[in-house]
């Protein structure tokens, strides 16, 4: 990704753009057109432009390592995203049959800061091997698993499952309803925006 994309998509956004990020938009800077990196930034990774940018948009520090799988879910938030996802602040067990293969249940152990956490994911350790992800019986944290931050006249909204949402989700169901209402908040916000 080229770090001027970030610019744009920020300028989007503050002028009432709802943006819609999954997983690290920017890990890998793109600098075929020059771009010559500061001392404090890396072309791949947490320090990269895109990575940092993405961050500070969605209102979280971003961290890739360790991702852990998730277990639980609690939604915090009642919110048009989070409605039909009930219950309220409890502890929803996600499923997981011994012997599945983990890589599915990653989630980022990304840390809010100016963003509103609408739920929350409990890790557990889940290291790689060299052949897959292997659960280790610990809890790591607690971290977002989706937040919402208002910047200026817009929105962006960010999940951070590694691969899978619907999995770190419960379950198909429960992401579809997430889904639907995702599309109805966002053509919500349009509508009102165009409106203005």
């Amino acid at each position: 990704m080229r770090p001027e994309w970030g610019d744009l998509l920020e300028q989007y956004v503050r002028l009432g753009g709802t943006l819609v990020v999954e997983s690290v938009p920017g890990w890998s800077t793109d600098r075929s057109g020059g771009y010559a990196l500061s001392e404090w930034e890396a072309p791949v990774g947490n320090s990269a432009p895109g990575t940092i940018k993405f961050g500070e948009l969605s209102g979280i520090k971003f961290n890739y390592y360790h991702r852990g799988a998730v277990t639980r879910i609690r939604i915090l938030q009642d919110h048009p995203l989070t409605a039909g996802l009930e219950p309220l602040n409890e502890w929803i067990e996600i499923p997981y049959k011994e012997g599945d293969n983990n890589y599915g249940y990653l989630a980022y152990p990304v840390v809010a800061d100016d963003a509103t956490v609408l739920i929350e994911a409990e890790h557990e350790a889940c290291r790689y091997d060299g052949i897959s992800y292997k659960r280790r019986g610990n809890i790591t944290g607690v971290h977002p698993l989706v937040t919402i931050k208002q910047l200026d006249k817009g929105t962006v909204i960010r999940q951070y499952a590694h691969v899978t949402f619907p999995t770190t989700m419960g379950g198909q169901e429960r992401y579809e309803t997430f889904a639907e209402n995702l599309a109805e908040y966002v053509r919500k916000l349009y509508n009102e925006h165009t409106a203005r």
